[in-house]
């Protein structure tokens, strides 16, 4: 069992005497104290007498992709649009700032009032896949999902981000998607993790 720590940053991997404590949490069984202070210490737990529900995230990933886009050119304003939310996303990562901007992204998407409309959202994704080659900033899974997230969202379009990860040996991987389709990396890739957190 493995959670994404945004505000650290980091990926726990729940393992024995953690796992059975947090298993009989979730199961409304009692814990002893030094069991509680096991999870405590995850950073991921608080002491309280409160209720609570952890589900993990029900979310089918796409066949299919946006890997090939045809071969039209981009223009300018397209090349600029990528580029600067490409810019924007980079920044968004620097140390302690990814908690807050998903917050904002999570924000800015419940304001919209329609969700999806994935042909638009294909349309977009492949505008940005054919500018992105021509940005000097080195590809990475988030920060290329952040950017089209944020261009999307500023054309009230609503695409989820996920994170997933696998096991042995460890790895995580992010990615955009609309219905049937990844919007940025490939399918593929995307179906070889299991989805920890959808933004």
């Amino acid at each position: 069992m493995i959670f994404l720590d945004l505000r650290r940053d980091r990926y726990v991997l729940m393992t024995d005497a953690r796992r059975a404590a947090f298993d009989r949490l979730l199961a409304g069984k009692p814990n002893d104290s030094d069991a509680m202070t096991l999870l405590v210490d995850t950073g991921l737990f608080v002491r309280g007498d409160f209720g609570f529900r952890i589900e993990a995230p029900a979310i089918d990933v796409p066949t299919d992709d946006l890997s090939r886009p045809d071969s039209e050119r981009s223009g300018l304003r397209s090349l600029f649009g990528a580029w600067r939310a490409l810019a924007w996303a980079a920044r968004a990562l620097k140390p302690d700032r990814l908690p807050s901007t998903i917050e904002q992204l999570l924000r800015d998407k419940r304001l919209l009032d329609r969700s999806g409309h994935e042909s638009e959202l294909r349309a977009l994704g492949t505008t940005f896949a054919r500018s992105r080659t021509f940005v000097p900033i080195a590809p990475r899974c988030l920060v290329d999902s952040l950017a089209l997230y944020r261009m999307a969202l500023h054309r009230s379009l609503a695409p989820t981000l996920v994170f997933g990860v696998r096991t042995n040996p460890f790895a995580a991987h992010c990615w955009l998607q609309s219905g049937a389709y990844v919007l940025t990396g490939t399918a593929e890739e995307a179906r070889n993790y299991q989805p920890i957190l959808v933004v």
